[in-house]
């Protein structure tokens, strides 16, 4: 600090009120720094060369630690080609940098694809980028190579990517691989002999997270039988919510274990048919009280008291979520747009309709999902609607955006995109003729300039938006971009739109 002293109290208050002074330095630093005081430059600038001078200075009298333990033993040899290209290695870097989390996504996975993986300089930053977003981790694995893995396991905060050589044993994959790695070896096991996977799995459940439990329990759903159930009874009461809700969307799938039978009987005892004049009508009545055996299938008598539901209608949604909805089709005979028209008529249609959308989030089914899109009485497109479209396949999904669009015109737009990039998973693109379609809308949006400088929203999901755009319509937001970059507003986001694209060009993706 005393090095730093006489610089430091004439740059807080200004050259004008405190002559600068030559900090006294023996030796070549010392004399290099009195030439410059000697240079007739004006005061300000002399004060920021001897700062510069002192700060590269203390930059290479840097020494590190001593490394305390033995020292690593070497990656593995790589198998996977690298990226080599300088003006690639720019953008990629850009991506892990700046870029958008669904760019981030695209660029893993085309690269995965080719059989590449990162460059070894960028590899921190992915790292660190997987540190921060779980959901990224299953794409950025496979492209960091070996290099990348080794890297992992030199840094605690990057556990989560540290696993074995890609040629390592399946039992080494198993005990020392990364969660990536265990999920791949479960479910390819699943595939040739689902009976050792789940013993392999059941051993190492006590020892693990929830998040990892319940990761490696959703590998069960290939190759799923009634030899599972003994083990999904078991998780019922495990700990963890998210395990909970991964084993009751399995238990759903085996409408013949005895959990399901019992929530079938339960949800049967209080439906029965009304005649009226020309046919029967089905009635639901909600439980009055939560028996003492249901408190063991998860039932809880006590309502939360931040939810909206009252206390029978919060008892009737548990015990319709345990349902599979197949069971609804079968026993009313209704399919299920008059299932759910059903239930938005009846006094209990909150928790009907809550409880279904619950099971569809576990169990999607196309049919449901539509019923409940096209009949439910809330307002369309709402939050919930976002996990019903992301359910359906994406000809069938964009069918409800291509309708949004021509009825709502282009003032609807900033919503349309809020919806879709809700319900697009990330690595989704959407098609080539609702592209074309969007990127027509923004182009409108920004000719419209005022109105398009204060729709902050809609800006805001342009970059995201250029990760979901399919090929033509590419290129033309970038004629978009284009033209817009020649007006003085925005040239940040306009920047991005170009790099966006630039990027999915260069790797295809």
């Amino acid at each position: 600090m005393s090095t730093w002293a006489a610089l430091l109290s004439v740059a807080m208050v200004g050259t004008e009120r405190q002559v600068p002074v030559v900090p006294g330095l023996d030796g070549a630093i010392g004399d290099l720094l009195a030439e410059l005081a000697v240079l007739g430059d004006p005061p300000a600038q002399w004060v920021l060369q001897m700062a510069a001078v002192l700060a590269t200075c203390a930059q290479a009298g840097v020494q590190g630690t001593a490394w305390p333990g033995p020292v690593p033993a070497a990656a593995a040899r790589e198998v996977l080609t690298t990226v080599d290209h300088t003006s690639l290695i720019v953008l990629l870097a850009w991506t892990l940098r700046d870029g958008p989390q669904r760019l981030q996504h695209l660029v893993f996975r085309s690269l995965a694809s080719q059989g590449c993986r990162l460059p070894i300089d960028l590899l921190p930053l992915a790292l660190e980028q997987g540190r921060r977003s779980v959901a990224l981790r299953e794409s950025l694995q496979p492209v960091l190579g070996e290099r990348g893995v080794w890297l992992a396991g030199q840094n605690p905060a990057w556990n989560y990517a540290f696993g074995v050589a890609a040629a390592a044993a399946e039992e080494v994959c198993w005990t020392e691989g990364s969660l990536a790695q265990r999920r791949a070896l479960l479910r390819e096991e699943r595939r040739r002999n689902p009976s050792a996977a789940r013993e392999r799995l059941t051993r190492l459940l006590g020892d693990l997270p929830g998040r990892e439990r319940a990761e490696l329990i959703g590998e069960l759903a290939t190759g799923l039988s009634m030899d599972d159930e003994a083990l999904l009874d078991s998780l019922r009461k495990d700990r963890s919510r998210e395990v909970k809700q991964v084993t009751l969307g399995l238990l759903l799938r085996l409408p013949d274990c005895a959990h399901v039978q019992r929530a079938q009987q339960r949800m049967q005892a209080l439906l029965w048919q009304e005649r009226g004049l020309l046919r029967k009508h089905w009635r639901l009545d909600a439980p009055s009280a939560v028996a003492d055996e249901w408190k063991a299938d998860g039932i809880e008598a006590t309502r939360p008291t931040h939810d909206v539901l009252g206390e029978r209608a919060w008892w009737l949604f548990q015990l319709a979520r345990q349902v599979p909805l197949a069971w609804w089709d079968r026993y009313t005979g209704m399919n299920p747009g008059d299932l759910v028209k059903w239930a938005a008529a009846s006094d209990w249609a909150d928790a009907l309709l809550r409880a279904w959308r619950e099971v569809l989030a576990v169990e999607p089914e196309v049919a449901w999902c539509e019923a409940l899109l096209d009949h439910s009485p809330k307002t369309p497109f709402a939050d919930h609607d976002m996990t019903l479209l992301a359910c359906l396949p994406l000809a069938r999904r964009e069918r409800y955006w291509e309708k949004q669009l021509k009825d709502g015109g282009r003032s609807r737009l900033r919503v349309l995109v809020h919806q879709l990039l809700q319900a697009c998973p990330a690595g989704e693109c959407l098609s080539a003729s609702l592209s074309l379609a969007i990127v027509s809308a923004v182009a409108e949006a920004v000719g419209q300039h005022a109105d398009f400088s204060n729709d902050y929203a809609l800006r805001a999901a342009l970059p995201e938006l250029c990760c979901v755009l399919q090929g033509a319509a590419l290129g033309q937001m970038l004629a978009v971009s284009d033209e817009a970059a020649g007006k003085p507003a925005l040239p940040e986001l306009w920047h991005t739109v170009r790099q966006i694209i630039a990027t999915r060009q260069a790797l295809n993706c």
